[in-house]
């Protein structure tokens, strides 16, 4: 009797896997909960200490409720483990734009240019007009980007903020000369780059894969028929409009320009490779039978820096005050009592 007992415990029960396999899954899942705050008491986790600003303390209570200023909302993870480092990253996110909105608001309360609360009920009221909403639809559209309406004041009064100590401390510092913006347009020439394009004639006779072999000798005699008359001097948009299949036969088989991502993959690499006027062999594909021929080619070119000179001043300016603010902030916060313990 003892002997069959112990046989059956090697056996896996309904349950799946031997004991064996069930105590590691225990022994995992007791080392990963110890990882973890404990969820009963969760009102003494909230209550835990997130930081201080100047004197001022925050709890993660106060992050969660604070969130909904800056259109953020909790995160769920796809299990306890995963959560936990979400809400980690959630949190630290929350206080940073906390810091930030403290070091904004005391720069400009002491110049005397903070932004009024009539201001942003100004700027939200224009927003409104603008879009043609109503009080009802604007709130449930704010509830739906994470935040409440009293969140989404604060974020904008934020925002506005941070656009005037960037007019104030910022912008008046940056004054790019020609040599500047000339070495920024060719450090991002592909951003003033054409993306080239192909102008293409096609001729098309469907072939699908699952065609009987009296299919497949009609529609090879025919793509056949169609090369052999391209090569004997026939212009190509009259053997299209004679032979094709595709709906460009109606406009002698021109496609237009096209970009390279908007061309059939199975086609490009054949494509690429052909010259001005130059008609492909036969090409198969799982939708039929083609034939290409190039009928011109441009761009890929860098437009001149002359031609393009008011966007590479904006693109510089953009990426100027987007690093001198980051410093700048960097700089103002450590002038102030903080201390963050996430």
């Amino acid at each position: 009797m003892a002997e069959g007992k112990e046989g059956e415990s090697t056996h896996r029960d309904k349950r799946g896997g031997t004991g064996g396999d069930r105590m590691r899954k225990v022994v995992l899942i007791s080392a990963i909960l110890i990882l973890l705050p404990l969820s009963a008491p969760q009102a003494r986790v909230l209550e835990r200490v997130a930081g201080v600003i100047e004197g001022k303390v925050y709890t993660l209570g106060d992050l969660e409720e604070a969130a909904s200023r800056f259109g953020l909302r909790r995160p769920k993870g796809e299990n306890p483990l995963d959560e936990m480092v979400k809400l980690e990253r959630f949190y630290k996110e929350v206080m940073d734009r906390i810091v930030e909105e403290k070091v904004l608001e005391r720069t400009l309360q002491r110049i005397g240019k903070d932004v009024k609360d009539e201001e942003v009920e100004k700027w939200i009221e224009g927003l409104k007009k603008k879009h043609k909403v109503s009080d009802k639809t604007f709130v449930r559209e704010l509830h739906a980007q994470g935040f409440t309406l009293e969140g989404y004041r604060a974020y904008i009064k934020n925002q506005m903020r941070k656009a005037r100590v960037i007019d104030f401390f910022i912008r008046p510092k940056i004054s790019p000369d020609e040599e500047a913006l000339l070495s920024y347009y060719r450090t991002h020439i592909d951003r003033y780059t054409l993306a080239p394009k192909v102008r293409l004639s096609h001729i098309f006779i469907s072939l699908p894969a699952d065609a009987d072999s009296k299919e497949r000798e009609i529609a090879e005699g025919k793509i056949e028929k169609a090369l052999e008359a391209l090569r004997k001097g026939r212009p190509f948009s009259e053997v299209a409009t004679l032979y094709s299949e595709d709906p460009s036969a109606k406009y002698g088989g021109d496609l237009g320009y096209l970009e390279e991502k908007e061309i059939d993959e199975s086609l490009r690499e054949v494509i690429r490779n052909l010259e001005v006027g130059e008609v492909s062999p036969i090409i198969r594909t799982s939708r039929g039978l083609h034939l290409l021929m190039v009928t011109d080619r441009r761009g890929g070119k860098p437009l001149p820096f002359e031609e393009v000179r008011s966007r590479v001043m904006e693109g510089y300016y953009r990426e100027e005050i987007s690093k001198r603010y980051a410093e700048w902030l960097k700089k103002a916060t450590e002038k102030l009592d903080i201390e963050v313990r996430l």
